[in-house]
């Protein structure tokens, strides 16, 4: 049995969810949701008839504070946090994560994430590509997929897939868009991820932003796959004309917002994206990937235009 709970994240539904599965004698939580949020992800445990002693490992997909910064409530209980290799010394010391955090978060910190703590070494499993974790019955399997950030696992099991923020973010009618988020962005690797989740065959997707994905997972995919090269061309076009940073961000918010109504949300949607994936971090991370990854398509760029 798979729920979504939600975490009401600043009070606001359908934006972060943490997904649970019943597993053996206890449940399993892929990404927690922030600190912020934890009372809420207990709350929604106790009606599910469990709490949180009762979560026995929490698969990260990566280490992001959405996803991520409850975790140390959890492994203080007794769970096992699963997670990337890269991803481990970060938990495991979180004073670098916390540090570049707060130079895009600043004074929102708290409010946005919580307390962010160490998690002690005995209750922090590194998972390897391919590694399996054994639930009961399930067979849990942990897949390097790379783009939205460099220590980034998805988790196959049965037929379900959870695809972390690799496999985008679709909220409510809206439909399914990659998170660009610097400082890891890479659309190469986001590529093939994309196409190693498309070859597992799942007839489940689900999503910390945000739950099930509407409709057969395939051409949801195929969807996220055109919007991660479109998306990436745009940024490269207006970078060779010459686009500075400042001036993307109006613009892309625009482009951004137009997509998401035409692609089905409503006014009120595009807010909820607007909150669970702010377009101001695409424009951050695109830059960063063309001139830095990818300088030599940018490289005949005339006299910097559109200045603030």
């Amino acid at each position: 049995m798979v729920h979504v709970l939600d975490t009401h994240q600043l009070g606001r539904r359908g934006i972060i969810a943490a997904t649970v599965i019943e597993a053996g004698e206890g449940v399993a939580v892929f990404d927690t949701g922030p600190e912020s949020t934890y009372e809420n992800v207990a709350g929604a445990l106790r009606k599910l008839g469990y709490g949180p002693n009762d979560v026995r490992d929490v698969f990260l997909s990566h280490i992001h504070l959405d996803h991520a910064g409850a975790a140390w409530r959890f492994a203080e209980l007794g769970a096992t946090i699963h997670v990337h290799p890269r991803g481990a010394p970060h938990l495991l010391d979180p004073r670098k994560l916390v540090e570049s955090a707060t130079r895009i978060f600043g004074d929102d910190m708290q409010r946005l994430w919580g307390r962010i703590q160490a998690i002690a070494p005995e209750n922090l499993r590194i998972l390897e590509d391919q590694e399996i974790v054994h639930l009961g019955h399930l067979e849990v399997r942990a897949i390097a997929t790379p783009g939205h950030a460099s220590h980034h696992h998805v988790y196959h099991w049965e037929d379900k897939l959870f695809g972390g923020d690799v496999a985008g973010v679709q909220l409510g009618d809206g439909p399914p868009i990659p998170p660009f988020v610097p400082p890891e962005l890479d659309v190469e690797a986001w590529l093939s991820s994309i196409q190693k989740m498309k070859d597992l065959d799942a007839k489940q997707l689900y999503l910390p932003h945000f739950g099930p994905a509407r409709g057969p997972v395939g051409p949801y995919f195929d969807e996220l796959e055109e919007r991660v090269r479109r998306w990436a061309d745009w940024f490269r076009d207006r970078l060779c004309e010459g686009d500075r940073e400042e001036a993307l961000r109006a613009d892309f918010a625009a482009y951004e917002a137009s997509d998401l109504q035409t692609g089905g949300a409503t006014f009120d949607q595009v807010a909820d994206y607007e909150a669970a994936d702010p377009s101001s971090m695409a424009v951050t991370a695109a830059t960063r990937y063309w001139r830095k990854a990818q300088a030599e398509a940018v490289t005949s760029v005339p006299s910097p235009r559109g200045t603030s």
